[in-house]
C-alpha cells in the first residue's frame, strides 16, 4: 500500500512534540513514529533535523501569525480590548492544558537561539513577524486614545512580549498561573492612557 504523506501534517506534529518536549528532547526516531511516516518520507521532506526545526519554527510563525491577525483585527473591540482578549485566550489555553505547552518560539530561543545561527535566524525573523501585528494593534490604539502613548508603539510592544514571555518561562518552571496571572494584571496598566 502507498501512502502519500502530507509534510504540512509532519510539521504539525514537530511543532506538537517540541511545544511539549523541547528540541533536544525530541528525537528524529520520535518524530518519524509520532508523525506516521518512514524514515525515507522524512528525509525527502527535509535535509536533516536541524532543517525540519527551522522549518517547524516557520510553521509555526505563519500559523501563529495568522491566528493573532485575526483576532487583533477584529472591530467589534477596541485595539486595548482585542490585545487583552488575545492573551486571556492563550492564558486560558495554558490552564486548560495544565501548563504542559509553551510558546514554540520562546522555547526554540532558549535552547538553541545563541547556538546555530539558522535558528538564531529563524527566531529573530518569525519573532519580528509577532512584533509587527502586535505593534500595529498598538499603534491603531494609541491613535484612537485608548492605549497609553508613554512609549513609543515598538517599545510597549518590546515591554509587554517581554514581561509575557518571562510569563511563560516562570509558567513552565512551575507549572502554575501565578506568573500569568501577574502578566494580565501588568498588561492592562501598561496599555492604560
Amino acid at each position: 500500500m502507498n501512502i502519500k504523506h502530507n509534510k504540512e501534517d509532519v510539521l504539525r506534529k514537530g511543532m506538537e512534540l517540541f511545544r511539549l518536549n523541547g528540541y533536544h528532547n525530541t528525537g528524529t526516531k520520535e518524530i518519524i513514529k509520532e508523525a506516521g511516516i518512514s524514515r525515507g518520507s522524512f528525509y525527502n521532506f527535509f535535509i536533516d533535523k536541524d532543517d525540519f526545526g527551522i522549518q517547524v519554527l516557520d510553521y509555526y510563525g505563519v500559523w501563529s501569525t495568522d491566528y493573532m491577525k485575526e483576532l487583533l483585527n477584529d472591530t467589534n473591540l477596541n485595539p486595548k480590548q482585542r490585545l487583552i482578549h488575545l492573551f486571556d485566550l492563550f492564558i486560558e489555553g495554558y490552564k486548560r492544558d495544565h501548563y504542559k505547552w509553551g510558546c514554540l518560539l520562546v522555547g526554540m530561543t532558549q535552547e538553541l537561539g545563541q547556538i546555530n545561527p539558522s535558528f538564531t535566524n529563524a527566531c529573530e525573523r518569525n519573532f519580528e513577524s509577532f512584533v509587527a501585528v502586535f505593534q500595529a494593534c498598538i499603534e491603531e490604539g494609541q491613535a484612537a486614545g485608548v492605549i497609553s502613548k508613554k512609549q513609543d508603539a515598538r517599545g510597549l510592544t518590546l515591554t509587554m512580549l517581554s514581561m509575557y514571555n518571562g510569563a511563560l518561562v516562570l509558567m513552565k518552571s512551575g507549572m502554575h498561573h501565578e506568573p500569568l496571572e501577574a502578566f494580565q494584571t501588568q498588561l492592562a496598566l501598561i496599555l492604560t492612557p
